[in-house]
């Protein structure tokens, strides 16, 4: 009986871990997302008249911000994984 305490929480500690992988990864995609969304909005806003400019620059800081967001999540993620 105690053996199969043991391997029954083993196989909980398993999946939460790759539960959190999963994670992990879903919030580095996401980041990554948001890194290319950034430098596009960066690209466009060089391209742009003023208005143009003005909305794209503030495309490029909340993609910024989102990505710094999801790499820090990704982080936790694989530290409460681990």
């Amino acid at each position: 009986m105690h053996k199969i305490l043991i391997a029954l929480a083993a196989s909980l500690t398993v999946l939460g871990a790759s539960a959190q992988i999963g994670k992990a990864a879903s919030e580095a995609t996401d980041a990554a997302q948001h890194k290319i969304d950034e430098k596009q909005a960066d690209s466009k806003a060089k391209k742009s008249g003023p208005v143009g400019k003005a909305v794209n620059n503030v495309k490029s800081g909340y993609h910024k911000n989102r990505a710094k967001s999801s790499a820090s999540k990704a982080k936790q993620s694989l530290k409460n994984a681990g």
